[in-house]
């Protein structure tokens, strides 16, 4: 099972700095937990080392004293509402309680805090994140910079189509690090570290500078196609699958909602033979458009229009 999660923000953006890296690892591990189990579950040594992608050893002891330094973490939400009245300032810790079970030694009881939880749902919008790539950072740097990266990936900026882009300031990445830097050429060395740590585990190149005028690090990425092979927008998919479904006598379909999953399928990944034929009428017949103003005969590709 591949162990995905979608962290929100609101824990994505948590001021963590002052944890441990592997405290850092642990929440996403116990946050995957929260998702599969709910907000109280038993869980067991060597599953929580598996999902940490620790070595085989004895981490008992080390895994309860992560936990604990866990629980004992406060981090502050503003202005939330909650069953319990609104709140202007309101802290609380991820994890509500844990404990060993007497002749146990090897499971945890650990319970999640429900106002936690109801504080940190309502700030829209989550990160998507992959535990066993977030488990091979060994910096505090690399991992606080790789989560940043992953929460802003695909946000809109003012940099236009294909580039994405965020500005942290000086005290905005002490925080994020948990470091007391002065300067910025003193957290830029850890910035560097960071960054080259993500290039050599996913790949993936951050630019990075900081502007003295506005006093920010400026960070920005080059945003990859979600779907490289789709040549129609993609938010036309389900419309143009209706008229094809509508003006397709001859089809014979036991299953209209697979069939419809199926096709999207073949569209995105551009296996559907019949695309340019019935998207072309789709754009000619009901939109009174000519196919050949948005169509890109180098790329092969349609772009998008107003209606």
């Amino acid at each position: 099972m591949k162990n995905n999660i979608k962290k929100h923000n609101a824990l994505t953006d948590a001021k963590t700095g002052k944890l441990s890296l592997r405290s850092d690892k642990l929440i996403n591990a116990l946050y995957l937990l929260y998702i599969r189990e709910g907000e109280s579950f038993k869980v067991s040594v060597t599953e929580l080392r598996d999902l940490l992608e620790l070595k085989s050893g004895k981490y008992g002891d080390d895994i309860a004293s992560r936990l604990k330094e866990i629980r004992d973490y406060s981090i502050e939400f503003k202005n939330v509402k909650l069953s319990s009245g609104n709140y202007s300032y309101f802290v609380d810790s991820f994890i509500h309680s844990f404990g060993i079970e007497r002749g146990a030694r090897n499971f945890y009881e650990i319970s999640i805090s429900g106002k936690f939880i109801e504080a940190f749902k309502q700030k829209m919008g989550y990160t998507p994140l992959d535990l066993e790539i977030c488990n091979k950072f060994k910096t505090k740097y690399g991992l606080k910079l790789y989560e940043m990266y992953k929460r802003y990936y695909s946000l809109p900026n003012n940099e236009g189509k294909g580039v994405g882009k965020i500005s942290k300031s000086r005290e905005d990445l002490n925080e994020i690090f948990g470091t007391i830097y002065k300067t910025p050429s003193e957290i830029k060395r850890g910035i560097d570290r960071g960054l080259k740590e993500i290039e050599k585990i996913t790949g993936e190149f951050i630019n990075c500078f900081y502007h003295k005028g506005e006093r920010v690090f400026i960070f920005s990425w080059h945003q990859k196609e979600k779907y490289p092979k789709l040549r129609i927008p993609y938010k036309r998919i389900d419309e143009f699958i209706d008229w094809y479904l509508n003006h397709h006598e001859k089809l014979k379909i036991s299953s209209i909602l697979k069939y419809k999953q199926e096709l999207k399928r073949k569209i995105i990944e551009d296996e559907f033979n019949e695309l340019d034929k019935f998207y072309r009428g789709m754009l000619q017949w009901k939109y009174k458009l000519l196919p050949s103003e948005y169509f890109d005969v180098e790329s092969g590709k349609y772009s998008d229009f107003k209606n």
